[in-house]
């Protein structure tokens, strides 16, 4: 007698399948947790929070940013994004200029002038990562830039959703 459930059996694999997947599943959580401990403890340094911090990233790397795709690309509300743009520019990361091609439009732009502070705070976690990855053949490396990529992806695809799409269902029993 088989010792594969009907759910392993559909998806082809096996007990232990299952148990690894869900061991990657609980070490994916843990490191989003553990992230967000240290995204918080940086974020404090610059006198900000975890999601002003990710936002300046995104001053950094958005084209063209306004206070409304700020918006619908964090799912803050307006007043939630002012408040968080405050915060950005009385620490120094942003200013909101004027768009040259639209006067009544607002543009948020990285100021640049407190880029290697960030570099200093993340270089310990940089430093560790890249001592980690290194003990990785090229092939490895491969799939984990793969995994990490697809995670992203869903990740994006998923807070992109309309209302942040299913992360915004309360749990069963609520």
């Amino acid at each position: 007698m088989s010792t594969r459930t009907g759910r392993d059996r559909a998806r082809g694999g096996t007990r232990e399948r299952a148990e690894l997947i869900a061991a990657i599943e609980d070490a994916v959580r843990d490191n989003g947790g553990r992230g967000q401990l240290l995204h918080q403890a940086i974020a404090e340094r610059f006198g900000l929070n975890p999601t002003d911090l990710k936002c300046v990233d995104l001053a950094r790397t958005e084209p063209r940013l306004t206070a409304g795709r700020l918006a619908e690309i964090t799912g803050l509300s307006t007043s939630a994004t002012t408040a968080v743009l405050d915060r950005m520019e009385k620490a120094g990361f942003i200013e909101r200029v004027r768009d040259p091609a639209d006067r009544r439009r607002v543009v948020v732009v990285s100021t640049g002038r407190r880029e290697q502070e960030l570099n200093t705070a993340f270089a310990p976690l940089r430093d560790a990562m890249t001592a980690v990855l290194e003990s990785y053949d090229d092939e490895q490396l491969a799939l984990i830039a793969g995994f990490v990529g697809r995670l992203n992806d869903l990740l994006r695809d998923m807070t992109a959703q309309p209302g942040g799409g299913p992360l915004t269902t309360p749990p069963e029993g609520r």
